[in-house]
């Protein structure tokens, strides 16, 4: 089983001892690894900085409780997933059994899910620049690699990953209603100058500061 960003190669097999057993010790660890408690200690301390570890106390026994440390739920992202693959393989199946138009339907409901959850801390503000710094804040916190730049006569709002991009490459649906979102949220006049689906490097969008 392969883990990404991770590099060092003893931490990576104490997060696959950490997710096959559900919870080990330092000393179980210890065993396992062939490493001194003590070399056991700083790779855990390395993995809880980075939010990867946690902890609990529990007792074995008679003596005091020892601790048992555990994958957090970030840590589940170092492991490959075939949700992409999944989604792909149903949408294709609904387009078969039902049409385009279906799939059409469920990147719109998609859509307007985001837009119920992201238009009412959005309107918060009354300045276009404040919309669409509002917008950043949300995009970061759901994981998204954003940055926006501001040139003459508009914003470009640059976003450097997307969580359905090879969905999208696909069903180009799911980028227009994206489009579509982002005009209701910040002005009918907002355009996209790239796309990673077409090979770009970033979704970019062009926010004019006059338009509405």
């Amino acid at each position: 089983m392969q883990i990404v960003k991770e590099d060092n190669p003893t931490r990576k097999n104490i997060i696959l001892l950490l997710k096959k057993a559900g919870g080990l010790n330092i000393d179980q660890l210890s065993k396992e690894l062939g490493i001194t408690t003590m070399g056991i200690r700083q790779h855990i301390l390395s993995l809880e900085k980075k939010g990867l570890v946690t902890y609990e106390t529990k007792r074995r026994g008679i003596g005091r409780p020892g601790f048992f440390y555990s994958l957090t739920d970030k840590a589940d992202e170092l492991f490959p997933k075939q949700y992409q693959s999944f989604l792909l393989e149903l949408l294709s199946e609904i387009e078969r059994r039902e049409g385009r138009k279906k799939v059409d339907e469920i990147f719109r409901w998609r859509k307007n899910r985001l837009l119920k959850a992201r238009r009412e801390r959005v309107n918060n503000n009354t300045e276009l620049s404040g919309k669409i710094r509002s917008v950043e804040e949300i995009l970061t916190e759901e994981g998204y690699l954003v940055e926006v730049e501001e040139v003459e006569e508009a914003y470009l709002l640059k976003q450097y990953n997307c969580p359905i991009s090879g969905i999208s490459r696909h069903y180009r649906e799911s980028c227009r209603h994206e489009l579509e979102m982002y005009r209701e949220l910040l002005g009918k006049m907002v355009s996209r100058n790239e796309c990673m689906s077409e090979g770009a490097v970033a979704c970019i969008y062009n926010i004019p500061k006059n338009g509405e």
